[in-house]
């Protein structure tokens, strides 16, 4: 009973409404009396309770030859009727909002903290989508995101990902243009970046310490969506030109790639992972 009274208040209802709605749900009809007695609120306070829950339509009065009783509407109905309600108000409150405010885009970076966080963060920024998502992630975060990206498609976004497992197998969790290549060079470390209408973003580790950022930096966001795009790009070409390619490249620029790795040739790292994908 306590649980209820505390959703019915997070919803809106006082104390004294949310017992006499529930009184009347045990027993109906009823008159003012008797929900006052069944209910425990003050007899001097139980008309006006009854009145203001007519008005929000959570009961309706009748006419009777004792007098007036009262009768709840459904649990179904009325929090159809709350649903509706709640959903009118929020769409108001940010139109007044929008009109109040004055444009300025944004520059915050806002850090996030703990695997639930982040994905809670993506999957309102899928949500919001309008027009293109950019996405780039590992299979236990597609599977996570799968209905909400599921409803993005939906609703038309157009939706391209880049899966970092390069999963031989499609998992269910990919939406949109699918491209599977292993680019990220730590099995350990999962990222994760979601660009939503080129607009903001989330990038981040999902994987051990999860961390992640939320921006609509344009830099950032421009810098990490041609991440996304160059190593689908890059990928697509090292797996059509193999070993052929270190043949085709100048001494220097094969000495610049063997700079720029880490212990090993930039160019072998990278052909070794986009063409392993049983090592993902």
């Amino acid at each position: 009973m306590t649980d209820t009274i505390k959703l019915l208040q997070e919803l809106g209802f006082s104390e004294y409404e949310t017992k006499a709605y529930i009184a009347l749900l045990k027993e109906h009809p009823l008159n003012g009396y008797s929900v006052a007695k069944i209910s425990g609120i003050p007899r001097a306070n139980v008309y006006a309770v009854l009145q203001k829950l007519e008005e929000r339509g959570a009961i309706y009065s009748l006419e009777v030859e004792a007098g007036t009783v009262y009768s709840p509407i459904s649990p179904r109905n009325l929090i159809q009727r709350l649903s509706h309600h709640i959903s009118s108000v929020l769409e108001k409150a940010e139109r007044a909002l929008y009109e109040a405010a004055v444009p300025v885009e944004q520059h915050y970076v806002q850090n996030i903290h703990g695997y639930e966080e982040i994905i809670e963060h993506i999957q309102e920024l899928i949500g919001c989508a309008q027009g293109d998502l950019i996405i780039a992630l590992w299979q236990p975060e597609a599977v996570r995101l799968a209905e909400h990206l599921a409803h993005a498609e939906d609703r038309g976004v157009r939706i391209t990902t880049l899966c970092f497992q390069a999963c031989p197998d499609q998992c269910g969790g990919c939406r949109g243009q699918l491209y599977q290549y292993r680019v990220t060079p730590q099995e350990d470390h999962h990222w994760i970046i979601v660009i939503q209408d080129c607009a903001e973003m989330v990038m981040g580790i999902t994987e051990g310490q999860s961390v992640a950022i939320r921006t609509q930096q344009t830099s950032l966001v421009n810098m990490s969506s041609w991440y996304v795009r160059h190593s689908i790009a890059l990928a697509a070409i090292l797996m059509d030109m193999g070993d052929r390619l270190e043949d085709m490249l100048r001494p220097e620029t094969q000495s610049l790639l063997a700079s720029i790795g880490q212990g090993q040739s930039w160019l072998q790292h990278m052909l070794h992972l986009v063409k392993n994908k049983e090592s993902a």
